[in-house]
């Protein structure tokens, strides 16, 4: 098995973790290093096979680095950050609904076994689902609301 399908659970853990415990920092930071995986995978994969939908991959995920760069605002409740947090969970969202397919899509090898394709498309699920449960806390005033000083 692809030793990065076993590190990228460790990400993927860490923003059900935020969601469970609704703190917003673990969240963003599993997203964050989960795309400090795929960036630096796609890439290399580029390099060697000059393939530029390795390179539009990165570049995804690297978007999703930056919507994901953690900071210790917390959730203040105004319509400004829910405007701002409806946009975020949904792009993130999206990117990881894009990288299911994109995992379904690669073809078997030596090194991505079909297993390993399952597991990754897994994460990406867990991680497309999780800000939809966001959006559902954030909607429902679930989320406790503190000050940023």
């Amino acid at each position: 098995m692809n030793p990065l399908v076993v590190v990228a659970g460790i990400p993927t853990l860490l923003a059900l973790y935020g969601v469970i415990r609704r703190k917003r920092m673990f969240f963003l930071l599993g997203y964050f290093l989960y795309s400090l995986i795929v960036i630096p995978n796609e890439i290399m994969t580029y390099a060697a096979n000059g393939e530029i939908a390795h390179l539009s991959y990165a570049f995804l995920w690297f978007v999703q680095a930056i919507l994901a760069f953690p900071n210790k605002l917390n959730y203040d409740g105004t319509k400004v950050f829910k405007s701002f947090g409806v946009k975020v969970f949904l792009s993130l969202s999206a990117v990881n609904f894009f990288g299911i397919l994109l995992v379904q899509a690669m073809p078997v090898s030596l090194e991505l076994t079909e297993t390993s394709k399952n597991i990754a498309a897994l994460y990406h699920a867990v991680l497309a689902l999780l800000p939809l449960a966001g959006l559902f806390l954030m909607s429902t005033n679930r989320i406790p609301v503190s000050s940023n000083e």
